[in-house]
């Protein structure tokens, strides 16, 4: 597999434990909010799709979640101007080195399992310092999102993360 390409390989225990943290955080996140969950097996989808994918800029970690809005407590989706519905979910993607934002573009697309593909808008949110790339996926679950993104430093760096995410009903 070529290198920066996420794959199924061994990583260090640092960065399997910054994966169960920023997972933690995208569910806490999702969990916050006035009203009860809308399906209790639609919460295993939902814990699927915030799972990061991860891969490497040069030094730097690229970390990217897909959250379905409807999943989303009120706060959250203030946070990021989206309405809860059920035909949408956020792509999110941070990349950090040593804990600091990397000054990167992302572009990308998604395919979902009837071959339908749409092109990811990606903008530069700043949340107390934590820089997020997020864009927004129509999908309609169930239903299975493929993503292919391409992440470009300042320096001309790149890197591709390729992953698919179940969408819950």
């Amino acid at each position: 597999m070529p290198r920066g390409v996420a794959g199924n390989s061994l990583r260090p225990m640092t960065e399997r434990a910054r994966a169960v943290s920023l997972a933690g955080l995208v569910l806490l996140a999702t969990a916050c909010g006035d009203e009860p969950s809308v399906e209790s097996n639609a919460d295993a989808g939902a814990q699927n799709a915030a799972m990061p994918a991860q891969t490497m800029l040069g030094d730097a970690e690229v970390m990217a979640s897909v959250v379905p809005a409807a999943h989303m407590g009120a706060a959250v989706a203030r946070r990021y101007a989206i309405a809860p519905v059920r035909d949408r979910a956020l792509v999110l993607v941070i990349v950090q080195r040593g804990g600091a934002p990397v000054p990167v573009q992302v572009t990308g697309h998604a395919r979902d399992l009837r071959g339908v593909r749409q092109t990811l808008a990606f903008d530069a949110v700043d949340l107390d310092g934590l820089v997020e790339h997020v864009a927004v996926a129509r999908v309609n679950g169930p239903d299975t999102l493929r993503l292919d993104l391409q992440i470009t430093a300042e320096d001309g760096a790149r890197t591709t993360l390729r992953f698919n995410r179940d969408i819950p009903r």
